[in-house]
């Protein structure tokens, strides 16, 4: 079964009411805090959900989205379609051998220059088992000492099925290289369309996905940074 039909079968489950109405309480909980709020916004389905619960309680709170300069099409055409979107360069999380500069160290960065003292993230238990210790041991809300900040993950225990169905059965919408990314046959629990050029992601076997589905990026990436072969 495709992965919209499964999303939509699991939009009418109860397991998925619930996780909504829990991760609509963390988004409330967090909003009364009260310290300048922010979407990190990578244009990912996870950050989409995260972005339409946070705007259905407040709408003014910006987004703020990481120009790692490497992205996909699809990726900076949906960015620029959502409204109240920061864009910044950073040069956090790059791979070692791209020596890729940014105004900033990361978007914490950014955010403590701007007095932003709460930020609102996609991170999910499943993607992977650094994040559900993580998750699990300090919630889904909680203040960030380093960063002088409250972070908020209200779709921390959603599985990729709840994200789908939240973002199909209320017709949220979304970026479109994932249409592509189901094209070429890659597991929805796997779909990625985050920057290319940092090592969580080079560690992922995206650079194969990306030569696979979009050859012209892919050789222009490998012809600026020869070593990204390797990964293929």
């Amino acid at each position: 079964m495709k992965r919209n039909e499964l999303a939509l079968l699991h939009a009418k489950l109860p397991i998925f009411q619930r996780h909504v109405a829990a991760a609509r309480e963390i988004v409330h909980q967090a909003l009364s805090h009260d310290k300048c709020p922010y979407i990190a916004f990578s244009g990912g389905k996870d950050s989409t959900v995260v972005l339409h619960l946070v705007r259905e309680q407040q709408a003014d709170v910006s987004g703020v989205w990481s120009d790692d300069e490497w992205y996909l099409p699809e990726t900076e055409e949906y960015v620029s379609s959502i409204s109240n979107v920061e864009r910044i360069r950073t040069n956090a999380w790059h791979s070692e051998f791209l020596q890729i500069e940014g105004d900033y160290n990361g978007v914490p960065d950014y955010a403590q220059q701007q007095g932003y003292g709460l930020v609102f993230l996609g991170l999910r238990q499943e993607e992977s088992v650094a994040r559900r210790l993580h998750l699990r041991k300090l919630g889904a809300l909680f203040y960030a000492k380093s960063e002088q900040a409250w972070h908020c993950n209200p779709i921390h225990n959603w599985t990729w099925q709840d994200v789908w169905a939240f973002i199909l059965s209320r017709d949220v919408d979304y970026n479109k290289a994932y249409d592509k990314l189901e094209q070429l046959g890659v597991d929805p629990q796997y779909q990625r369309v985050g920057p290319l050029a940092v090592d969580r992601v080079l560690g992922m076997g995206q650079l194969a996905i990306l030569k696979r589905g979009w050859p012209d990026l892919f050789n222009r990436f490998a012809a600026e940074f020869p070593e990204a072969r390797a990964s293929v």
